[in-house]
């Protein structure tokens, strides 16, 4: 009997990204540095800026805030 695949969680596919880099402990450094300039830009931006039919623009500016306190928390 074939075997179902399911696609990876975003999470699971996150951690693979770091955990599975021929660049080793490089790649984690890569994914969490593309977090604090991604998230840093967002968190300034209006939220009608960011607004999309898919995401409220202040749901939006109000996750990266929170991945930015979260980040400087933990880097300083």
């Amino acid at each position: 009997m074939a075997r179902s695949t399911r696609p990876q969680t975003n999470t699971a596919f996150v951690r693979s990204l770091m955990e599975h880099s021929k660049y080793g402990a490089l790649a984690q450094l890569f994914v969490l540095d593309a977090l604090d300039k991604w998230s840093e830009l967002v968190a300034k931006a209006e939220p009608a800026a960011v607004n999309t039919p898919l995401i409220n623009g202040h749901a939006w500016v109000g996750v990266a805030a929170e991945i930015q306190e979260k980040l400087k928390a933990r880097m300083g």
